[in-house]
């Protein structure tokens, strides 16, 4: 993160972090939103490693 705070939705719940931090991934095929948990603008830089075998985007549900 590089200002503001970062939400992050998954089945597994929903965990925060702020500016300064980092926040560790999930497992393959786990579907997730993300979002401004802030008051502020967020700026981060996101990085997702994917398999080129397979589409980047596809239809999830976080129930």
């Amino acid at each position: 993160m590089l200002a503001g705070k970062l939400g992050q939705k998954t089945p597994h719940g929903v965990t925060y972090t702020e500016a300064g931090m980092t926040m560790i991934g999930h497992g393959r095929d786990t579907p997730m939103e993300v979002f401004n948990a802030g008051t502020t603008d967020l700026d981060e830089l996101a990085i997702f490693v994917v398999d080129a075998d397979r589409p980047f985007s596809s239809t999830a549900s976080l129930d």
